[in-house]
């Protein structure tokens, strides 16, 4: 490893070492993404402040033992993940770069929603159609097997930074035209209730860790196929308690998530409920 002394860049280097994180050459994640996540790590835990110089890339190269391509890749990855950027003529530096943070408890019950009140946030259509439901859709929404759903998947960014991919599933025949409508200040939900009358009244949600396995969600966020990611999934209940959405969600690394829970009584029974998942992994759709 390059020596090091206690100031700046190379202290950064020998601190994020004190981690013990150890790259590996059997692993399917490229080195260069594992060289990514490390350095990523050491910059999201304040190792180096914004405004200070990274280390250059002979020297990450020759302190984690890579090739000086595979260096250059993973700061190129967190130039464009926004952890950094390149200052022509001076070097490359941290940049000011809070994580997104979500909530797994709160009131608007939609992650969606929730991402797009955050100074930055920019969505697209990636998908807006109709599909027949599969087996798994017609047990999540309760619908028969087959019968049109509405598919929409969209990309949230904050910045220049891509966080999450998101799917959505809704009944077609009790809510006609969606696929083509444009969304109530850019919130589905609110959409819901303002064009169709439906007012969702609770959500329930699981997270897992899971891997970017489907080639598409892995070029939208941006990450080589099968990196790791976090996997939400969940259901959306009308007032009534009929089934309205089934959400999938693939949050990339770096967004952070905080929930706040009250003590309970201890004559609360917990729930037993199964969690809705919408697509397990098992079955390859994520």
């Amino acid at each position: 490893m390059a020596s090091t002394n206690q100031s700046g860049p190379n202290k950064f280097l020998s601190d994020v070492a004190s981690y013990g994180f150890q790259l590996s050459a059997s692993s399917s994640i490229p080195l260069y993404h594992q060289l990514h996540l490390i350095l990523a790590r050491g910059i999201r835990d304040g190792r180096l402040q914004p405004g200070e110089r990274f280390p250059p890339e002979d020297a990450i190269a020759a302190h984690f033992n890579v090739s000086r391509p595979t260096a250059n890749r993973a700061v190129q990855e967190l130039i464009r993940n926004g952890w950094l950027e390149r200052q022509r003529g001076r070097g490359t530096f941290v940049r000011s770069n809070e994580p997104t943070q979500l909530s797994l408890l709160q009131s608007s019950l939609s992650f969606s929603d929730e991402i797009g009140a955050l100074k930055g946030h920019r969505t697209r259509f990636v998908t807006r159609t109709r599909i027949p439901a599969s087996t798994e859709d017609a047990d999540a929404l309760e619908v028969p097997f087959g019968e049109k759903l509405v598919y929409l998947r969209r990309l949230h960014s904050i910045g220049d930074r891509v966080v999450m991919v998101c799917d959505s599933k809704l009944p077609s025949a009790r809510f006609p035209g969606l696929e083509k409508a444009s969304l109530v200040g850019g919130s589905l939900f609110a959409t819901l209730r303002a064009t169709y009358g439906c007012a969702v009244g609770r959500a329930e949600r699981c997270v897992e860790a899971a891997q970017a396995l489907d080639a598409e969600v892995a070029s939208l966020l941006e990450v080589p196929q099968f990196a790791p990611i976090l996997l939400l999934t969940g259901l959306a209940f009308d007032e009534s308690g009929e089934r309205v959405e089934s959400m999938t969600a693939y949050v990339k690394e770096g967004v952070l998530f905080r929930s706040v829970v009250e003590a309970q009584s201890q004559e609360t029974t917990p729930s037993t409920e199964e969690c809705p998942h919408t697509h397990p992994p098992s079955n390859g759709a994520c």
